[in-house]
């Protein structure tokens, strides 16, 4: 008998293939105990990288459309230098055709310097651009780790649209320290200036970078989380630096890991393939993880305390219940009652729910229905002020006597006030 029940129990387990798997889930694995939706943050981890795969792949396809531009410009001003060095000899020649070039090696770095200028310069844009798809990313992110239902893309164009200055503005001052570091790196090499200040702005710009990396984490993650003002954005970004810095450091560091992968040679199809499909999410996703640890640790608890100053961003149910608890009270909009009314094919429609209907449908069909209800109430309304401002067919005022009647006399007044006097 329980071979019998263990061999049932097998055939009715669906089988599903490994894309199905990948995009939607095990459908075979048993229903989460409310013991297994707490967990850690490495539970976390391994619930979302490798229970959602097929999000994670999909959030970074998304991210890496928004890379296009700086991938463009690395790749043109490579094609670039490899044209310059083919047609530029830096060296002398054995007697005939170009002349001889006796400062070959100085020609060559500056050639080189004035290209890697010009390269960082113009990924300026490219980077500001990638940030808009990071902040859709952890947008995403933010609302797996809090739980939230999610739709992958409309959700991440959605935090773009709510994030895109200060996503903007974290993507210039990043673009700027990546320019001032390859700056830093050849600029005394080609003019031949002391060494000692070479060491010194090197050091310098190396602090900036990890900083501003730090800082980035931080900020981006607390844009897409709370609403708040930018001087204090930018201080809790400064706190937290200051506050974990040599955990900070570590995470973020294991968060850029993949890009450490750039600087192996003959490796570049390997780093593009694996950028395109899975780095910059597993990027956002160490990054947001390891952010949310230290908001609970450190900011939760203040929020209440200072709703005037930050907040935590409202979830789209808590978005679509305060627009309609605005509309009821919101004051009734005037309405002339003369104007003709609707007709049937005039008013608010609901649109049928097909049979694969999600929870956006659900959503747009209660909209549908609160419009509805509230046209029928208004022309109630409507109704009702026309009959109450038109008088009755019968009503008559109480200063005009009947048609045809005359007057009462105040003898026949007083008799039929004093009936006794007869």
């Amino acid at each position: 008998m329980a071979n019998n029940k263990v061999s049932s129990e097998k055939t009715q387990k669906k089988k599903v293939g490994f894309v199905h798997k990948m995009m939607f889930g095990d459908e075979n694995k048993p229903d989460v105990t409310p013991e297994q939706m707490h967990l850690s943050k490495w539970g976390m981890f391994k619930d979302l990288f490798f229970g959602r795969f097929g999000t994670m792949v999909a959030l970074n396809m998304l991210v890496a459309l928004f890379a296009l531009p700086a991938v463009a410009v690395i790749v043109l001003v490579f094609w670039n230098k490899t044209l310059s060095g083919a047609m530029i000899p830096y060296s002398a020649n054995i007697g005939f055709g170009y002349p001889v070039v006796t400062d070959a090696v100085a020609q060559g770095e500056l050639t080189d310097f004035t290209y890697m200028l010009f390269e960082f310069l113009m990924l300026i844009p490219g980077i500001m651009f990638l940030s808009l798809g990071l902040s859709g990313n952890m947008y995403v992110m933010r609302k797996l780790i809090w739980g939230e239902p999610t739709s992958t893309i409309k959700d991440f164009f959605r935090g773009i649209k709510k994030s895109w200055l200060g996503a903007l503005v974290i993507g210039l001052a990043d673009g700027l320290t990546a320019l001032l570091f390859v700056f830093t790196l050849k600029y005394f090499d080609v003019y031949g200036i002391a060494v000692q200040f070479k060491v010194l702005s090197i050091i310098l710009s190396s602090v900036l970078v990890v900083f501003m990396s730090l800082f980035t984490a931080f900020f981006m993650t607390q844009n897409v989380a709370f609403k708040m003002r930018p001087g204090v954005l930018i201080r809790n970004s400064v706190l937290f630096i200051l506050g974990t810095n040599v955990q900070a450091i570590f995470f973020v560091a294991v968060a850029i890991a993949p890009a450490f992968l750039a600087f192996i040679p003959n490796i570049t199809p390997l780093f593009a393939i694996l950028y395109f499909f899975l780095a910059f999410s597993f990027t956002s996703i160490v990054i947001s993880l390891f952010t949310h640890h230290c908001y609970e640790k450190y900011l939760y608890d203040k929020i209440e305390g200072a709703e005037a100053v930050y907040s935590r961003r409202k979830t789209d149910i808590e978005e679509l219940r305060e627009d309609s608890q605005k509309k009821k009270t919101s004051p009734m909009q005037y309405k002339n009652p003369k104007k003709r009314k609707k007709s049937i094919d005039e008013g608010a429609t609901i649109t049928p729910l097909m049979p694969t209907f999600r929870r956006e449908d659900l959503e747009r069909l209660q909209r549908e229905h609160e419009a509805v209800l509230n046209d029928g109430a208004e022309e109630e309304r409507e109704d009702e002020e026309i009959e109450s401002d038109e008088p009755l067919p019968n009503e008559q005022s109480p200063a005009e006597p009947n048609v045809g009647e005359a007057p009462k006399s105040a003898a026949e007044g007083e008799n039929t006030e004093n009936p006794e006097l007869e």
